[in-house]
């Protein structure tokens, strides 16, 4: 027994370095985002948000993408966009509808599909788009796998509200593949 108890206070170290923490709202915003043109029928006309379909992080198991945090990423794209205004007439939803994630690897790639919808206020939906979206965080930009994880989260949940911008027709780019559908 005696020659455990030395590896006790480094197996607890090790498993606090490896906890998982969730996705950054901040992260998750696109890189750069031009505002929708005046003439755009898209500019001022969201004026509430509603998610739906994230997940809490535990810390002892993967990275993940909370509700709340992708709500306020989006909120924010919007606001730069200029789509978002308290007299608007469509209320937003966007459901993640999927993440893939690694159990472990080298590279981590994430997929992350959404379903968004601007519904008027009588519930009718206006118009609506499935974003398929996947980013890779490389070895290279964290030594820790959780942590990893956690920036291939962010960088699909940024690529995906990217291209959603793109189909509202602004102009946003953040690195990564996109797909419309």
């Amino acid at each position: 027994m005696p020659m455990i108890r030395p590896f006790g206070p480094l197996a607890l170290c090790a498993v606090l370095v490896a906890c998982a923490h969730a996705a950054d709202e901040t992260a998750m915003v696109p890189a750069a985002i031009a505002p929708l043109s005046p003439g755009n029928p898209h500019r001022g006309a969201i004026s509430d948000i509603e998610t739906a379909g994230g997940k809490e992080t535990n810390p002892v198991l993967a990275s993940q993408i909370a509700d709340a945090d992708f709500k306020a990423a989006l909120r924010s794209a919007l606001l730069l966009s200029g789509a978002l205004s308290a007299s608007g007439r469509y209320v937003l939803s966007a459901e993640i509808e999927d993440i893939t994630q690694p159990l472990f690897g080298v590279d981590m790639q994430v997929g992350l599909t959404v379903r968004y919808r601007l519904q008027d206020r009588a519930g009718k939906t206006r118009w609506e788009r499935r974003i398929v979206t996947r980013h890779t965080a490389r070895l290279g930009e964290a030594f820790l796998g959780t942590e990893r994880l956690r920036y291939a989260n962010e960088g699909a949940a940024r690529e995906n509200i990217a291209a959603f911008l793109r189909a509202l027709g602004a102009e946003a780019r953040a690195g990564g593949v996109a797909g419309v559908s």
